[in-house]
């Protein structure tokens, strides 16, 4: 209908515009790289600030075009549905956010995860964003990021907690907002796109999400992921994982 092709076109619009922009950040983060590497000595104090802003700003601005690009997917990209051992997958997050678990000596453990049929490329994607924010805004010594699962009627119910700075009640609305940045989080390093994904994400796989916090006493987001059924996979979602731009896994 109408709604579907405006979303389409929406979509299509904002992946090329992300692709577009990509080029002139290229260019700028490569000089930048140049005056780094050659010219930084020469410089004094006030243009070695400058410099720092450029380079924080370029990778800010990359960061935005790729999470652009990851809800422009959402929804219009159906990746590979299979079963997926959430375990396994929990090693993959773990490894890939390495860096950020060691730089802050964290801790992320799961509980009793199971095996489901679903989008792994998505789920995926989730857990990077919540594990990776339960890390980041978090002051606790060590960091402790906890992953539980239970089964419901219809699929699996998942929590991530966390023992970091909280959320207040009071803008607990706005959290899943395009961009929403809490006042308290200002200082922070992000755009404030990753639970937009996270909330986009489980919405197109059938499921819900929500938070539970308090200021100062930690976060639990839970979201809920239904277990499909891979014999009612339809042809065409495994046409569009196929042509999935390089996200379904093979």
């Amino acid at each position: 209908d109408e709604l579907e092709k405006v979303n389409r076109d929406l979509n299509d619009f904002t992946h090329i515009v992300s692709h577009d922009l990509k080029a002139p950040l290229m260019t700028i983060e490569s000089f930048s790289d140049f005056l780094l590497e050659d010219y930084f000595d020469v410089l004094d104090e006030n243009g070695q600030e400058y410099l720092d802003s450029i380079l924080k700003a370029s990778n800010n601005m990359r960061e935005l075009i790729d999470n652009l690009l990851t809800l422009s997917r959402v929804g219009r990209i159906n990746t590979e549905y299979r079963e997926v051992d959430l375990g396994e997958l929990l090693a993959e997050v773990q490894e890939e956010l390495k860096p950020q678990i060691e730089m802050k000596q964290a801790i992320v453990t799961g509980y009793d995860l199971p095996k489901l049929v679903t989008q792994r490329t998505w789920i995926k994607q989730v857990l990077m964003n919540l594990i990776g924010n339960g890390i980041k805004f978090n002051e606790t010594n060590p960091p402790r990021v906890e992953i539980t699962c239970t089964e419901t009627e219809t699929g699996y119910q998942f929590k991530v907690r966390d023992n970091g700075i909280g959320i207040p009640e009071d803008q607990h609305e706005h959290l899943f907002k395009l961009f929403q940045r809490l006042e308290h989080t200002n200082h922070y390093p992000g755009t404030g796109a990753g639970l937009s994904i996270c909330k986009k994400i489980i919405e197109s796989l059938g499921g819900e999400i929500w938070v539970e916090s308090q200021e100062g006493y930690g976060s639990s987001f839970i979201f809920t992921v239904p277990n499909a059924d891979i014999g009612e996979v339809t042809d065409s979602q495994v046409s569009q994982a196929i042509h999935a731009d390089g996200l379904v896994e093979r």
